[in-house]
């Protein structure tokens, strides 16, 4: 068929004739407006075919539910083309097969059984060739004359094309008629391609979509699991934390409370000379202070430290004290205490908060140490701070507990303690906006070196 601008031409030379007198050429102008009319209609039936297209196209990219999207295609492929049935197929490639996804118009059975033989062959044929076939009249087309199925199911004209996106194949449309339906053209045949390579773009969104999808729920199980699992650790630290405290606590407490039940019946006692009753007094008196020593860390650790009274403290001052307190202890163990103030002048801090920062310390040396040790205690001034040096001759600190020191509850070889006291030297020397470390090595003793700015705001 001519084009529809060679038809108008064709028509302007005509009317250019009869203008010239030429009334011969009047017989073929009805022939010729009967082609006009065919070409207009074709073409707005193409026009129609495109602008179906486009909203076809509009549609199934805006659906992401891929078994929906199966549906509306198949669904719209029947339509734009004029079919009467029509089916969708999905390959797997390791299967190297074809499942049928959709039918449409089908008997109970024809599609998945296999049992019309046409249009599983032309299933086939497209998949392997990657290529659409149409037949325009199948009861006459030489490549089904073999097939049952074409007199046994009366179809007509049949077309199938593949669904290729990237190169990737994804499966195939097939759609037929039957004899009383209308034949296909290579225009439908045009249009159902057309449509199937937006089909199988549709198809790889929703399919990329449907994995995210269940990426994202695995990743939303994995993280709820792995929730799960933190929140189970950290209530079984916690537990843990708590039960190491409490047994700490109680076993610390529990050994003065002892001490002190004990010699209290003794001094009961009328058999008990005056000498060996002050004896007991004294004993029953260090247990006394021990156990008030260990119920102070507890409140000192659990209220935080409270706000810092800050105030000019003479350094020289402050450790005479110190030492006149801890004296009695070291004594009574054989241990002695050394001073060597290279710093004696003032140092802003809260002298109640300090004071128990180095008797924790000093407290932990005499313990470590065996009689004879020495605890020195040492101070210079480093530009703008002060430095305090407290080194003993004990057996130095274990590196399994190096990194841990300063923690709750972290204890050596102690009969007792709560495990707070260098965790509350060192709250105490921070909040100052001091620093607090510790040199050893085992076997050569321990070092704890606090660093004080001189001047700090009140």
């Amino acid at each position: 068929m001519t084009t529809l601008y060679a038809q108008i031409d064709e028509l302007e030379a005509a009317l250019q004739q009869l203008r010239n007198g030429n009334f011969q050429i009047f017989t073929k102008l009805p022939f010729m407006i009967d082609e006009l009319r065919k070409s207009a209609a074709a073409l707005e039936r193409r026009q129609q075919e495109l602008t179906s297209l486009y909203e076809v196209g509009q549609e199934i990219v805006s659906i992401l539910n891929l078994d929906q999207l199966l549906e509306s295609i198949l669904d719209r492929a029947i339509v734009l083309v004029g079919a009467e049935r029509g089916f969708l197929v999905l390959w797997d490639a390791e299967r190297d097969d074809f499942d049928v996804a959709v039918a449409r118009q089908f008997a109970r059975g024809e599609v998945d059984d296999a049992q019309i033989e046409i249009s599983h062959g032309v299933i086939r044929r497209v998949l392997a060739n990657r290529e659409p076939v149409a037949t325009t009249n199948a009861q006459e087309d030489p490549r089904f004359q073999t097939s049952h199925s074409i007199i046994a199911y009366q179809i007509r004209s049949v077309m199938a094309a593949p669904l290729i996106a990237k190169e990737e194949l994804i499966g195939a449309i097939y759609v037929d008629t039957r004899l009383s339906a209308r034949l296909f053209d290579e225009g439908d045949l045009a249009l159902l391609s057309a449509m199937a390579n937006q089909a199988a773009i549709a198809i790889q969104l929703a399919r990329l979509y449907e994995d995210l999808q269940a990426r994202n729920r695995e990743l939303q199980e994995a993280l709820r699991e792995l929730q799960e699992t933190q929140d189970e650790l950290i209530r079984a630290e916690r537990l843990s934390t708590v039960g190491k405290m409490a047994s700490g606590i109680i076993h610390d407490l529990k050994n003065p409370m002892t001490t002190i039940k004990g010699y209290a019946s003794l001094l009961g006692r009328e058999d008990v000379p005056p000498a060996t009753r002050k004896k007991f007094s004294e004993i029953i008196t260090r247990s006394v202070d021990t156990f008030v020593e260990m119920t102070q860390e507890l409140l000192d650790y659990t209220r935080g430290g409270g706000a810092l009274q800050l105030a000019p403290v003479s350094v020289q001052g402050f450790l005479h004290d110190l030492c006149v307190f801890i004296e009695s202890d070291f004594e009574s163990k054989g241990l002695h205490l050394r001073q060597e103030l290279g710093y004696t002048g003032l140092v802003m801090m809260d002298e109640t908060k300090m004071r128990r920062a180095l008797y924790n310390i000093a407290s932990n040396a005499r313990d470590a140490m065996e009689p004879g040790g020495t605890l020195t205690i040492a101070t210079r001034q480093v530009n703008g701070s002060v430095e305090f040096r407290l080194s003993d001759t004990g057996p130095g600190i274990p590196p399994e507990i190096r990194d841990t020191l300063f923690e709750p509850f972290v204890t050596y070889g102690k009969a007792t303690g709560t495990g707070l006291g260098l965790a509350i030297a060192k709250k105490a020397v921070e909040d100052h906006g001091g620093t607090i470390t510790v040199e050893s090595e085992p076997g050569r003793g321990a070092t704890f070196i606090i660093t004080l700015p001189l001047e700090r705001e009140q």
